[in-house]
Order: C-alpha cells, then sequence, then structure tokens
C-alpha cells in the first residue's frame, strides 16, 4: 500500500520547457507471506516492512518538437532505506511530413535493495536467509521512429554492478562483476496491397552468459492478408505468426520458487515456431480460428520453452470476444 502528499506546481503554460513540477513525500506499507520455522504449528503469516522516500520531478514540453521529463526518488527510511532512483526522457520530433520523425531517449540510473522473498525464502525444497548487498543499474536507450514508414529503430546498454542470478540448484546469488547487456532491435512493417508484413529482429548480447543467458538474435514476423469481405460490416485477415531464437541455454523453472534458474544441461532454440490463424472482425465481435505451432515436426519435435517445458503441440483454437456495449469518446 502506497500512499503519497505532494505539491504540483504549473510556472508557466502546460506547453513550455518547464510546464509542471512536483515534489512529494510518500510511505509504503510493504507485507510478505512467507514461512518460518519458528511458525511449524501456527503456519505462515505476513512480514511487515515500512518504507519512507521523497521523490521530485519536472517536466516541459515546446510545440510538438520537444518533450522532455524527469524523476528522482531516495527512499529515507524503512527496508528500502538508502535506496536512490533517476530516471529522464527526452524527445526530439521533426516533421518533414505530417506523421513526423521522433528520436526518444533515455537513461536510469538505480541502486536497489533486492527484493524481500530474494533475501529471505523458506520452503519445501529451497531455502536461504541472505544479506545481499544493494544492486546499481545504469541503462541508456535510443530510440528513432518513422511513422509513416512504419519502421522503428531502437539501441540501449545496461550496465549492473552486484546483480542477482538464481543459480543451477535455484539458489539466488549475487554476482562480483560488473556485468554489461547490449541491445539492439529493429521493427519494420510492409503493406503491399492488402499483404502485411510485419517483421521485428532483437539482437542482445550479454557480458556474462553464465549469469544472465540470452540469445542473440530473436526474430518475429507475421505476415498476413488483410480484406473487407462486407463493407462497413466484415473485415478478414488471414495469415501466420512465427518466433525463432537462437540456441541458449534457456532459463530453467523451480515451481518450487516461482524463480527461473540458470541451466547448462541443454541449449534450446534455432527453430521457428508458427501460429496459422484466421480473425473476422464482424462489428463490434471478433471471431478467430487459430492452428498452432502448425509447422510442427519441421525441423524436429524439439519444441521446448524453459528446459523440460514443451510448448503447445499442434492443436486447433478458436474463440470470439464481443463487448455489448463501448463506451464513446468524451470530447
Amino acid at each position: 500500500m502506497d500512499n503519497r502528499v505532494f505539491v504540483r506546481l504549473q510556472p508557466w503554460a502546460k506547453e513550455a520547457i518547464v510546464s509542471k513540477i512536483d515534489g512529494g513525500v510518500g510511505y509504503e506499507l510493504l507485507t510478505n507471506y512467507a514461512f518460518s520455522p519458528e511458525h511449524l504449528l501456527t503456519g505462515a503469516k505476513n512480514f511487515v516492512e515500512n518504507n519512507l522516500y521523497f521523490y521530485a520531478g519536472a517536466s516541459g514540453i515546446f510545440r510538438k518538437y520537444f518533450a522532455w521529463n524527469a524523476l528522482g526518488r531516495l527512499d529515507y527510511a524503512g527496508y528500502y532505506q538508502g535506496d536512490i532512483s533517476i530516471k529522464g526522457d527526452v524527445r526530439f520530433s521533426a516533421y518533414p511530413f505530417e506523421q513526423g520523425i521522433h528520436l526518444l531517449g533515455n537513461v536510469s540510473m538505480e541502486n536497489r535493495t533486492p527484493d524481500w522473498h530474494t533475501q529471505y525464502f523458506y520452503g519445501n525444497h529451497h531455502r536461504w536467509d541472505n544479506h545481499f548487498g544493494k544492486i546499481t543499474e545504469t541503462k541508456i536507450g535510443v530510440t528513432l521512429s518513422i511513422p509513416k514508414w512504419q519502421i522503428e529503430a531502437f539501441f540501449g546498454y545496461s550496465m549492473l554492478t552486484n546483480a542477482i542470478y538464481f543459480d543451477t540448484l535455484g539458489m539466488p546469488q549475487q554476482s562480483n562483476e560488473v556485468l554489461n547487456i547490449i541491445t539492439g532491435s529493429l521493427t519494420k512493417n510492409f503493406r503491399v496491397w492488402r499483404l502485411h508484413l510485419d517483421n521485428r529482429v532483437l539482437l542482445q548480447i550479454s557480458s556474462n552468459q553464465d549469469q544472465i543467458p540470452l540469445p542473440l538474435v530473436s526474430a518475429n514476423a507475421r505476415y498476413y492478408f488483410q480484406f473487407v469481405l462486407v463493407k462497413n460490416v466484415l473485415t478478414a485477415q488471414l495469415g501466420a505468426d512465427a518466433t525463432f531464437h537462437t540456441l541458449y541455454f534457456a532459463p530453467a523453472y523451480d515451481p518450487d520458487t516461482g524463480r527461473f534458474r540458470i541451466q547448462n544441461e541443454r541449449k534450446i532454440g534455432n527453430y521457428p515456431y508458427i501460429d496459422a490463424f484466421i480473425n473476422l472482425s464482424w462489428k463490434r465481435a471478433t471471431i478467430f480460428v487459430k492452428y498452432i505451432n502448425v509447422a510442427m515436426p519441421w525441423p524436429n519435435n524439439d519444441y521446448f520453452s524453459a528446459l523440460h517445458y514443451i510448448r503447445p503441440l499442434k492443436a486447433l483454437k478458436f474463440g470470439m470476444t464481443w463487448p455489448f456495449y463501448i463506451i464513446p469518446p468524451t470530447k
């Protein structure tokens, strides 16, 4: 439960370089349900923590060409005492055509205490009582968006110190090295007559695959025909959706803790997972028919999402959504 008391100032117009200033104090009541050996007769109970923090932020805009916002937070007392976070976003826009070209940047720096269940857990197969240090994470991201050409490119960099990961036994460990993650993605959608070709490719590089395993390349392609069967009444889509990622040691899942852990038993990936679909939009109702994993067993039957967790095999699914009332937009 989070309660805040704050002050908001608008020193100038709503569309000004500094258009809004916020500041306040917040109090969090944190409740964690867990079991402890001394509760053998009474069962699990709630562990209550308190947290007091201060925050301040500001934002601004210059017409439709520039916008920014920043937010800082300091946790003063309680479970997260001493935590600090600073975040900022900025957008530059140019309009050689109506939809514009947009360059977005964001940066964040955070020094945070690990969550309560990472510090303490007592279960049937896993138990720990840790005193991990604070995690420091710095993120930088840049996005270029050109809506007219239906293209978006993203580059991101993240640096973590004292990162926490779950080892092959499912136990939390704190890294003693600086971890770096580089991310780049490209989204490009094409349209040729009634044929839509939606594509997204993601590149990820981890400096330590033993602690933060990531596939080098992931991709998603959604190709479909869209056409009108009955004007203003019935629209249809007919196509397929495919996902793919390169081989890597995909995390294993521990039902006991509800966490994913690293594993080195087998690599997963290098196969496409394809769903064929038909979507029908009939006035307010939407009807779909989906044939999942239509390409199985090509190239083989090795369809796993996590270690020992097989993805759904061939199956036919169908359904419908029908909102009986749509709230009209406010003026």
